[in-house]
């Protein structure tokens, strides 16, 4: 019983580190987007958006929004009326969107964020 109780302790701790903080923020024309912090991508439409999508099947266009990709397939940018800018750390985790700042502890595991994604 002991043993069952420190592997399920153990799995959560792993469970809750490995899952990535969402950072979600709407633009002017009411769409919602979401990131993760492990660089998962998300996103709703209004109504009469049309999707485009790139040669390798990539969203690439949501209505008036443009999204563009780096050579690792992550989301780099997600242009629209005021634009919005995301920047990957050396080891490949979100460290800003806009001006919102993503920080991590020493171990790797999300730690805080400071700022805001401002649209202005």
């Amino acid at each position: 019983m002991k043993s069952l109780l420190i592997i399920s302790l153990f799995f959560l701790s792993t469970l809750a580190y490995s899952q990535g903080m969402k950072i979600t923020w709407n633009d002017a024309d009411g769409r919602e987007f979401a990131l993760t912090t492990s660089g998962d991508f998300s996103y709703s439409m209004i109504q009469g958006d049309r999707i485009g999508y790139d040669l390798k099947g990539r969203v690439d266009k949501i209505g008036s929004i443009y999204i563009y990709y780096d050579l690792e397939g992550r989301v780099s940018r997600i242009h629209g009326k005021y634009g919005t800018y995301i920047y990957y750390d050396l080891k490949g985790r979100v460290s800003r969107i806009g001006d919102l700042w993503v920080y991590y502890d020493s171990q790797g595991r999300f730690s805080r964020t400071s700022g805001s994604v401002n649209f202005q």
